[in-house]
Parts: structure tokens; sequence; C-alpha cells
């Protein structure tokens, strides 16, 4: 219990001093609950499950919680800052992925950097959080947001080291979403159309002009201009991507990407 204290003094004391740089850094574990959200049971498993991932995938899974930032600070550069300072990061190009919570004021950030931003693509972080963390982080089940998060990111670790990251893997199933929903409709329209030029084969065509005209002849009583339709051009503006690295991830100028939000 004293070196959580410890420790988040120490962050908030750093950070408060404009990410002064820490001569040195400590060592601290994959999964840090400064916050105290986690019971001394679960932390032990998320830690375990932590340091089994990122010995299996050469890339660190970090959870960092605090219960509050200094004033000014942001949930992403806090965690960027944290990430670089205190040791974190696999191998030589610190690769390493990072899940950051600060409690109180209910702000979260997800980084990567090194591997990790092969593994974890814009794409695939947005999946991660919006349908396997943010919604158990809503609910303050911290403990099952924790263990979903360690659970995808061993997925997607393993599906980038086998050479077909979450992008790439995801995009298959995409496909076919879309041709089901553009297809079917279109196979249906088909069917029902040709049902019903069956029920039209009674009609005949008529081979002179005179069929449809009435009895006593076309008579023309008035004249109205009306307009019907009107023509519009639209140019698609294109716009550059700031996208670089694999998989469509985009990186800030320090090497990492991620997204921060509430929760």
């Amino acid at each position: 219990m004293m070196k959580k204290t410890f420790i988040a003094l120490l962050l908030s004391l750093l950070l408060a001093l404009a990410f002064v740089p820490v001569a040195s850094a400590l060592d601290l574990d994959l999964v840090e609950d400064l916050a105290g959200v986690l019971t001394y049971e679960e932390l032990d498993e998320l830690l375990w499950l932590a340091e089994e991932i990122s010995k299996d995938h050469r890339c660190d899974v970090i959870i960092v919680t605090m219960q509050e930032m200094p004033d000014g600070d942001n949930a992403y550069e806090f965690a960027r800052f944290v990430f670089r300072n205190y040791n974190y990061g696999y191998g030589a190009d610190r690769s390493g992925v990072m899940l950051f919570l600060s409690v109180a004021e209910r702000d979260f950030a997800l980084i990567a950097n090194g591997f990790g931003n092969t593994a974890f693509t814009d794409h695939g972080k947005d999946v991660m959080l919006d349908k396997h963390i943010l919604p158990l982080l809503g609910e303050n089940k911290y403990f099952e947001a924790f263990s979903a998060y360690l659970n995808k990111a061993d997925e997607f670790l393993q599906m980038a080291r086998d050479g077909k990251p979450f992008d790439e893997a995801d995009s298959g199933s995409i496909i076919f979403k879309l041709a089901v929903t553009i297809l079917l409709p279109l196979l249906v329209a088909f069917i029902v159309c040709s049902m019903w030029k069956k029920q039209m084969k009674t009609a005949v065509t008529a081979k002179t002009a005179s069929y449809y005209i009435p009895d006593g002849g076309f008579r023309l009583t008035g004249q109205v201009d009306m307009f019907l339709y009107k023509t519009r051009t639209k140019t698609k503006i294109q716009k550059t991507s700031s996208s670089s690295g694999g998989g469509g991830t985009t990186r800030d100028s320090k090497g990492f990407s991620g997204r921060s939000g509430k929760f």
C-alpha cells in the first residue's frame, strides 16, 4: 500500500512540473492499480495474465490506474509520459500497449508503441474499446473490463504475429456483411419483379396507335409547362491521410498511436 501511495504521489509531482524527465525511472508492474479499484486477488490474476501475454508476444500489455491526474493534464499525454519514463515497452523498439484510467475524472487512454502499433491499428483500438472495454467501464466493472482488454490484446497480438493484423483479418467479414446488405435486397427485388413479369404475360402489345385513342378522338384543352427535374454536379475534395505504419495506424510525432476520452 505504501508503494502505491508513493508512486502515485511521485507521478503527480513529476507531471505537475511540466513532464520533467525522470533521472532514475522506477520499474512499475505491468498492472499498476494506484486508484485501488481492484482487490488483491483480482490484481494478482490480471498481473499474471499480463506477464504471460507480454512474454509470449514480446510486447508489453499494460494497465495503469490512478485516482486523478494533476489539473490541466489529459489522459493521452499522461499515459504516454508514464510509458516513456517508467521502463515500459518490450525490446529495443519498446513494443507495448497501455490502457490508462484516471478514475476520478473518468478519463481513459489506450496507447501503443513499437510492434503495438502494428497489432493495435486505429480500427482495432476502436473495436476493442467500443465493444469490449468501455461498456464495462461505464458500469464500473473494472476487473471484467481489464480481463476483456488483456484477452483481446492476446488475440490481436497473435493475429499480428501471424501476419494478419486485425484490420486485414476483419476485412473479410466486412466484405461479407456488405455483400449480404447489398446483394440480398437485389436478389429479393429480382424475384419479385420476375413474378410480376409472369403475371403480365396475358397483356398484348397493340400494333397501331389508334388502340390508345379514346372514342371521339384526342382533344387538347389546356397546356401547362412544369419544371420537373434539375441536375447538380458534385466534385469530391480529396483529403490527405496522416496514417502511417502497419494496418492503418495513425502515429504521433513520438511514434505512439492511441485514443482517449471519457468512460
